[in-house]
């Protein structure tokens, strides 16, 4: 990845994944969320495959999404994995738990049988293209902020913040 400009903004794109635990390999995505710097973003619950059971009390307290809400208003996981590839096309996507949401990503992929058009890359790798002062603030900026725990709240989060150092 080349050095990314200081001139204008530059479109970078943040991911997050809420999942029913984190207990791997049992758990699985239930919401996914994405935001980028040019002020795009969307976010949608996963309706559990029927080989999806594990849930977990404590995850649930975190993001506040029940079951019986992805059952009501998910996408299938063949809608949500299309979803994604149509919104994030070719594009390198970053989270700050790439071995977490990776996990996830990887079992909607599998689970309805597509691949994924985008390519997950961890925050550090994204620290790393910018210049010592810009990846400070912007891990500054991050540290003020808190966590919301849900999946679109958590990447516009990092969008946000990006825009404030690139702004």
């Amino acid at each position: 990845m080349d050095s990314i400009s200081l001139v204008g903004l530059p479109l970078v794109t943040f991911l997050d994944v809420e999942a029913s635990g984190l207990d791997q390999p049992a758990s699985y995505p239930i919401e996914v969320g994405w935001a980028d710097t040019l002020g795009n973003s969307d976010s949608f619950l996963i309706r559990p495959s029927h080989a999806w059971t594990h849930w977990d009390d404590q995850a649930k307290a975190l993001h506040g999404i029940s079951r019986g809400q992805l059952l009501e208003e998910g996408l299938s996981v063949i809608e949500a994995a299309q979803r994604l590839n149509d919104m994030l096309g070719v594009e390198t996507v970053y989270c700050d738990a790439v071995d977490f949401d990776g996990f996830w990503l990887g079992k909607l992929f599998k689970v309805a049988g597509i691949e994924p058009t985008f390519r997950l890359a961890d925050m550090n790798e994204f620290y790393a293209v910018l210049d010592t002062d810009k990846a400070a603030y912007l891990k500054h900026i991050l540290r003020r902020r808190s966590v919301p725990h849900r999946a679109l709240g958590d990447a516009a989060r990092y969008a946000n913040a990006c825009c404030e150092v690139f702004g």
